[in-house]
């Protein structure tokens, strides 16, 4: 295929993916919404950075892995780069028992830290305990479906994330209207979903088609810190969300209320989304930029990059747009009990907050830019700026001096001051990525 063909191939398919894989939590949003109402957002709202934590140490562990893997497999490396993928495999064990752990025995707890009152705690709670013992399958679904496509086959990736969101979404409805099970439903809906796809993941290794084979391990620690290495902007990605949602959460409490988190969480889990289509580019070009940069073609790297930025600006520019014409229709659809004060601040919210994705394409594509030519530091950088260095004062500074209009203007204000700054790690890689 031409790089042209490639890019496409790539982007399209992971593109897919990562928005099936958003649809987790906005099929979550819109049946708690219909099914249980507000308290069933806000408690939805108070979980979800537990599972921005998971998602976040699964991508960790997937993309810093997949970052060697795709460099070894390009030099012909067959031993170091089935080596990584084992080490991927020990370190979702690791995690996921720890998860699993907390989740059978502090759920409860887990839900007053985060800020649950006694009419969402018991919601809540549930919500948190089976979506962290279901941890190593969330994680395990990642890693998979990473090395799936840097080994060649991103269509088989998008099939498992497809399907597993399929799942969610029949399921979420089934098991809260006809089952009647509530928040339980709603959460066994989403747990079981990463199960769907990694049995279609694994067909690649039955069928013999993958590149990887399993063999003796040599446990390598200097491997491990790669991955912790190349892996970390994806994680403080990740968690970065998870932050985000803990202050916003706080300070709209007290602005706010409950309602006002409900607003938040409509808009955040739409947001979600959007973050999935430059998630998708992102990890779509990442093979690509990894192979080239391996193979010290600076010049097809550069290429892939540009085209990578140019889409992430056009979505975001058409996303903006449907949200003017759009808004009363998307707020009302997850707004079941037709409350006017979460309608009219979730209305507004959208049209401030949405402004962030002209500015967070740039960034994303630029922080898996920098991993791909080793360059973890930098992308470290970009990404601990827009998730928690300037995100933090932004959201206390504005929240205190324009309340609501402060909170929704955070997250334009830090993606526009981390562009700025990421727009100065646009050098050409010096160095060849065969020093793995």
């Amino acid at each position: 295929m031409t790089l042209k063909q490639k890019f496409i191939h790539y982007v399209s398919a992971n593109m897919i993916s990562m928005i099936g894989l958003s649809l987790y939590i906005l099929a979550d949003t819109f049946f708690i919404a219909k099914g249980i109402g507000a308290n069933g957002l806000t408690a939805l709202n108070l979980a979800l950075p537990i599972y921005n934590l998971i998602s976040g140490l699964g991508m960790l562990i997937a993309i810093g892995g997949a970052a060697q893997f795709i460099t070894y497999k390009a030099t012909k490396n067959r031993h170091d780069a089935n080596n990584v993928f084992l080490h991927a495999l020990i370190l979702v064990l690791l995690f996921g028992a720890v998860f699993v752990f907390f989740g059978l025995a502090y759920s409860s707890e887990l839900a007053s830290i985060l800020g649950a009152t006694k009419a969402i705690h018991g919601m809540t709670s549930t919500y948190l305990k089976y979506v962290m013992i279901f941890a190593p399958a969330f994680m395990l679904n990642n890693v998979l479906s990473a090395y799936t496509k840097n080994d060649g086959d991103p269509h088989l990736a998008m099939i498992g994330m497809l399907a597993g969101s399929l799942f969610n979404i029949i399921f979420d409805y089934i098991f809260i209207f006809p089952c009647h099970l509530g928040m339980l439903g709603a959460v066994l809906a989403t747990a079981f979903s990463p199960v769907i796809g990694i049995l279609i993941l694994l067909t690649r290794f039955i069928n013999h088609k993958s590149s990887i084979h399993f063999e003796h391990i040599h446990f390598n620690i200097n491997l491990v810190i790669k991955t912790f290495t190349l892996g970390f902007p994806s994680l403080i990605n990740e968690v970065s969300g998870g932050v985000v949602m803990l202050v916003f959460n706080y300070l709209i409490l007290h602005i706010a209320g409950n309602i006002g988190v409900a607003a938040y969480g409509v808009i955040v889990n739409i947001y979600l989304v959007i973050l999935a289509f430059f998630n998708g580019i992102a990890q779509g070009v990442q093979p690509l930029m990894g192979e080239c940069y391996a193979k010290g073609n600076h010049e097809d790297l550069e290429k892939v990059r540009h085209h990578a930025l140019i889409l992430g600006i056009v979505i975001a520019i058409i996303v903006y747009l449907l949200t003017v014409f759009f808004k009363s229709p998307i707020v009302s659809a997850f707004n079941s009990e037709h409350n006017k004060t979460l309608q009219s601040l979730a209305e507004t919210g959208l049209l401030l907050y949405f402004i962030a994705p002209l500015f967070a394409s740039f960034n994303i594509i630029t922080i898996m830019y920098l991993i791909s030519i080793n360059q973890p530091l930098p992308a470290q950088l970009v990404t601990l700026l827009r998730g928690i260095i300037i995100l933090i004062p932004a959201a206390l500074i504005l929240s205190a001096t324009m309340k609501m209009t402060g909170i929704w203007l955070t997250l334009p204000l830090t993606e526009l001051l981390t562009a700025l700054i990421a727009i100065k790690f646009k050098h050409q890689p010096k160095r060849s990525g065969t020093q793995y």
